[in-house]
């Protein structure tokens, strides 16, 4: 029986179109998956049907009936439970009270502490047996940490459950536990939506499958009528991809150079990153590949010194150093250019003058007294430089569109004595100009300047056509190295799938 049905959802975000016409059905006792590339419309489509967002268009049919949920409460009511891919819990308060939060019944003027420990304590003894629910969430470790907001969703006795990558921080027998859960859920007559972007996952958990690509289902198979064929499934999720040339794609510049720059050796404790080691060459632009959440960021703030739990050895120019601190990579022009520009790259309340000579003071070497016109000119000659459209540099950094802020953030490194940019994510948020203006000044860097660019880009047709060489990263290690004709989006994509 067919417990949903969306059709047709359009949802835009401004100028982005999120989904154009999607389409998803869901029927009791089975476990569909919802598959695609980064920004296909998968976790949108997953956010309407849940209430957090509202549709733009479309319409969708729950139990037979149409519905227009204005927010998740209605949802939930209705027996709809989304498990975000971000945690929704309280760090303060315990295991038991986080699974129950919001349907806490009482006993006369008291809550009733002992049955919703026990509803914690059911549901948990078969998702991660041995965890103690007084336990404050903060103690616990990621994986854990997204089992008990998958037993939040679960204590609600949902008839449609979506997990929106749930398995993305869980080991390997965590998942074999959650499988399990899930296949008791759908025999009860729960539909379950699955989200992952590990393949041997959904070929072991799901009935069915449906396939966004660049906001549109473009797929639906059941598997109880077609093979479990992974590169049928892979196809569609990729599409036809143009390859691009090795000319196309540096614009017709010199080649990299063969001189190794910098060897890294990176040594780690933590679940998120392996043990890695690799080579940058002189002038070359090594991009980072694979899906979102495979330790890329990791990498590159392991690179930056600025990553506890690794030990990164470098050698740059034929100099032996260890990173232990951000000041150790800077000192020796290994400089990083973090994601999420608002939170780690900028002060937005501070002038753009301000943003960029901050970095100066963290030197060794510092001059007591600030050359404030020498500093004033370096500002003026990379705004010029970097075509940063400002009414002037004590304007406040928050008046700039997203594509001049990200070009402050790379700006600001522009007077140090650069040898290596990591960049991570550098053009996200930024519109199609602004990105292939950046992209083409951090090329024409690298060529003239001879300097090492490691890029990490969530999406991979920036990887195809601009890196050099790209390292695919699965769980926290390189699983493949791609060159040549080798590197397009749809290899890059379908090599990150396949890695198990």
């Amino acid at each position: 029986m067919v417990i949903l049905e969306a059709r047709g959802i359009r949802k835009h975000f401004g100028g982005v179109v999120a989904l154009s016409d999607g389409n998803l059905r869901c029927r009791q006792g089975r476990i569909t998956g919802l598959l695609g590339a980064n920004g296909s419309g998968k976790s949108t489509m997953s956010k309407i049907i849940a209430g957090v967002y509202r549709p733009d268009g479309g319409e969708i049919w729950y139990k037979g009936r149409p519905v227009h949920y204005r927010n998740p409460s209605e949802a939930k009511r209705d027996g709809i439970a989304l498990v975000f891919q971000n945690l929704s819990l309280v760090p303060d308060l315990t295991v038991w009270q986080n699974v129950v939060l919001g349907m806490e019944k009482s006993r006369g003027i008291f809550l009733d502490n002992q049955e919703a420990k026990q509803i914690a304590r059911d549901i948990l003894s078969k998702l991660l047996p041995g965890l103690d629910i007084t336990r404050k969430v903060y103690e616990l470790s990621p994986g854990e940490m997204q089992i008990v907001e998958i037993a939040k969703a679960i204590a609600e006795r949902p008839q449609l459950l979506i997990l929106d990558e749930p398995t993305a921080a869980l080991e390997h027998a965590q998942v074999k536990s959650l499988f399990a859960y899930m296949r008791a859920l759908a025999q009860s007559g729960v539909a379950i939506v699955f989200t992952s972007h590990r393949l041997w996952e959904v070929m072991e958990i799901c009935n069915d499958v449906t396939i966004f690509r660049n906001g549109a289902t473009v797929a639906y198979i059941d598997f109880d009528q077609e093979e479990k064929d992974p590169e049928t499934i892979i196809s569609h999720i990729t599409g036809e991809t143009v390859r691009s040339s090795p000319a196309e794609r540096t614009f017709g510049e010199k080649p990299a150079s063969r001189e190794v720059l910098l060897r890294a050796h990176i040594r780690s404790k933590v679940k998120s990153l392996r043990d890695v080691s690799l080579e940058l060459a002189r002038g070359e632009i090594l991009g980072i590949g694979g899906l979102a959440g495979q330790g890329q960021n990791e990498l590159l703030y392991a690179l930056a010194g600025s990553f506890p739990g690794v030990q990164c050895e470098v050698e740059i120019e034929g100099r032996k150093i260890v990173l232990r601190r951000p000041q150790d990579a800077i000192q020796n022009g290994i400089l990083l250019v973090p994601g999420d520009r608002q939170k780690e790259g900028l002060f937005l309340e501070h002038s753009v003058y301000s943003n960029m000579v901050f970095p100066k003071f963290g030197l060794s070497r510092h001059p007591v007294i600030i050359p404030e016109k020498k500093y004033r000119g370096e500002c003026e000659d990379i705004v010029r430089l970097l075509s940063i459209k400002v009414s002037s540099l004590d304007a406040p950094v928050s008046t700039l569109s997203g594509g001049n802020q990200q070009k402050v953030v790379v700006g600001k490194w522009l007077s140090f004595d650069v040898k290596v940019f990591l960049l991570a994510d550098p053009a996200k948020g930024v519109d199609i100009g602004a990105k292939r203006d950046l992209y083409e000044y951090i090329r024409r860097l690298a060529r003239e300047r001879g300097i090492g660019v490691i890029l990490y880009a969530s999406d991979h047709e920036e990887l195809a056509q601009y890196a050099d060489r790209v390292l695919v990263m699965y769980e926290g290690g390189i699983v493949a190295a791609l060159t040549g004709e080798d590197i397009s989006e749809e290899t890059i994509t379908a090599t990150s799938v396949r890695a198990r």
